[in-house]
């Protein structure tokens, strides 16, 4: 049984529904599939393989997520790591004007976090997703600069992508080899043994 953690940080629900559906495209058989906000630590140690995300604010992933990924760095050495990022644009749609999302595209660097997180782990890719946005979201000068790059409030989630996204992490998941598999379950039993914390 492959035990994947699946965890991400959101700002308006967006971001909790994409790692929603990745975690139910990843229940297949042989897969044990655990989802929690990134606040809920609950601990890494005990998964074969982590894939962790979060909204965009202001060029990087949100505290949260940042806090989780630096506590979790001893662990994500041993473990391999798919990370994905939601913002107003992705790799295949967008809330921005077309244009200014193609140009984005090629241009933009990737989230600060998601840079420490190729240097301390076996980060095997990073995807970026569009979100959903609605007129609440944010403040007026937000939804102002918002116009002004030709942004539409809508829900933008590719949902063919992200499901071929999560497929592509089953398909490298089954074909691996797990050196550390028996050693979470040893773990586990060390945990039941202990009757918990």
């Amino acid at each position: 049984m492959i035990k994947v953690l699946i965890e991400y940080a959101s700002a308006n629900g967006s971001t909790r529904g994409i790692a929603r559906k990745i975690a139910d495209r990843c229940s297949v058989p042989g897969f044990d599939v655990s989802l929690s906000a990134v606040e809920e630590d609950p601990g890494h140690e005990w998964f074969d393989a982590v894939i962790v995300g979060s909204a965009i604010h202001g060029m990087d992933w949100l505290p949260a997520a940042r806090e989780a990924v630096f506590r979790r760095s001893s662990a994500a050495k041993t473990q391999p790591v798919w990370a994905f990022s939601v913002a107003t644009w992705g790799a295949t749609s967008t809330l921005l004007a077309p244009r200014l999302a193609r140009r984005i595209r090629t241009t933009a660097s990737e989230p600060k976090t998601v840079t420490k997180l190729r240097e301390s782990a076996d980060l095997r890719d990073h995807r970026r997703f569009a979100g959903m946005l609605t007129r609440g979201d944010w403040p007026l000068l937000g939804r102002v600069v918002f116009k002004i790059m030709g942004g539409r409030y809508s829900d933008a989630r590719d949902w063919s992508d992200i499901d071929e996204w999560a497929d592509g992490i089953v398909e490298q998941l089954r074909s691996g080899t797990f050196e550390y598999s028996a050693r979470t379950e040893d773990a586990s039993r060390q945990f039941d043994d202990d009757k918990g914390p």
